[in-house]
C-alpha cells in the first residue's frame, strides 16, 4: 500500500470518528440537561401526581408540541423544552413546561413575551392569573399552566412553581440593555426584550418587510412610557456595529419619512396620522426610535435620556 493511499485513510478514520465522538458527547450533554430538567420536578405534589416521566422537546421537535407559538421560542435562543403533567381524581390537570434557553437574558426575554397577570411572590419575578403561573430564573423560563383555576390548583401550582425555582441554582441577569430605559413614565410590566422581526410584529406592528434588519445579532427592547393623558413608545435596537445602524436608519426614515433627506441627523421627527409624532435617531451602533408622542418635545426629551443612559451603560 502507497503512503498517500495510507495517509487518505487515516485521515478518513480521524475524520469518522471525530464526528461520532461529537454526536456522542452532544447526546451525553443534551441527556445530562434532560436530566437535570426532570429532576426539578416531584413526582407528587399536593394529591397531584405525575402522569409520566415527561417530554422533551428541542428546537428541532418544538412543532410536534406546539403549532404556530413555536416560532416564537425559535427567534430566542430556545434550546430545549422539558413537559410534565400532574393528574389528581375529579380535579383539573397541571401541565409544567420548563425551557432551557442559552442565556439568562432570552429566559428575560421571552418571560417578557407576555405580560399577562399579576406580580406574585414567588421569590423570582412571577406573574399568575387564571391558573397561569410564569417565572424565570437564570437560563430556565417556566410555565404551569391548570386546566381550569380552583384553590386547589392554584395552591398546587404555586407549590410547584416554588420548589422549581428553589432548585435552580443560577443566578438571573437581565439584559445589559434594559438598565438604559429613562425611568421617569416607564411602565415597567410593559417591557419587552427580543432579537427578532417574528417578535416585533406580535408586540407593535411597524412595518411589512424587515426595515430594521432585526436578526440573530440584534438586541430589541420595546417599552412603553406613561405622559398625560397619552402614551408613547420607545423602540431601542442595538446592533453588532455602527454600519449595521446607519443602515437601518436610512431604510426606517425612507420608510417612514419619504420627504426627509436620509442623511444622518441629529434627530428625524415627523407627525404622523392621528396627529401622533413619530422620530428616529442613530447613535453608534443603536438605534432610538419614538412611536405615538403626543409632540415633538417628547421625542427629542425621551430620546436625549435614553442616549444618556446608553453612553452610561455602554462605554
Amino acid at each position: 500500500m502507497s503512503y498517500r493511499k495510507l495517509t487518505i485513510i487515516l485521515v478518513s478514520a480521524i475524520v469518522i470518528l471525530s464526528s461520532e465522538l461529537f454526536a456522542f458527547a452532544q447526546e451525553n450533554t443534551m441527556e445530562k440537561n434532560s436530566i437535570q430538567l426532570c429532576a426539578l420536578l416531584p413526582e407528587q405534589i399536593s394529591g397531584w401526581s405525575a402522569k409520566s416521566a415527561g417530554e422533551i422537546f428541542t428546537r428541532e421537535t418544538i412543532f410536534d408540541y406546539m403549532d404556530g407559538a413555536g416560532e416564537i421560542y425559535l427567534a430566542y435562543d430556545f434550546e430545549r423544552l422539558f413537559v410534565c403533567e400532574y393528574e389528581k381524581a375529579s380535579a383539573p390537570a397541571i401541565v409544567v413546561e420548563i425551557y432551557q434557553m442559552a442565556s439568562s437574558a432570552d429566559a428575560y426575554g421571552i418571560f417578557t413575551h407576555d405580560s399577562d397577570g399579576e406580580p406574585v411572590a414567588l421569590r423570582e419575578e412571577a406573574l399568575y392569573g387564571g391558573g397561569y403561573l410564569r417565572f424565570w430564573k437564570g437560563t430556565t423560563f417556566v410555565r404551569i399552566l391548570a386546566e381550569k383555576e380552583t384553590t386547589e390548583t392554584k395552591a398546587a401550582v404555586m407549590a410547584i412553581g416554588g420548589m422549581i425555582a428553589d432548585a435552580i441554582s443560577e443566578k438571573s441577569q437581565k439584559p445589559v440593555l434594559v438598565t438604559c430605559l429613562p425611568e421617569e413614565g416607564l411602565l415597567k410590566s410593559e417591557v419587552k426584550y427580543f432579537h427578532q422581526l417574528v417578535s416585533l410584529n406580535v408586540l407593535y406592528y411597524v412595518a411589512d418587510s424587515n426595515i430594521f434588519n432585526l436578526n440573530t445579532q440584534t438586541d430589541v427592547i420595546l417599552a412603553r412610557y406613561q405622559g398625560t393623558a397619552f402614551q408613547s413608545r420607545l423602540l431601542l435596537i442595538a446592533y453588532p456595529g455602527v454600519d449595521e445602524a446607519q443602515t437601518a436608519y436610512r431604510q426606517f426614515v425612507q420608510g417612514y419619512f419619504p420627504d426627509k433627506p436620509t442623511t444622518l441627523a441629529d434627530i428625524q421627527v415627523e407627525q404622523v396620522e392621528k396627529g401622533e409624532f413619530v422620530s428616529a435617531r442613530q447613535t453608534g451602533r443603536f438605534l432610538i426610535l419614538v412611536f405615538e408622542a403626543r409632540n415633538q418635545t417628547t421625542c427629542e426629551q425621551l430620546t436625549k435620556a435614553t442616549e444618556e443612559k446608553l453612553k452610561g451603560a455602554f462605554k
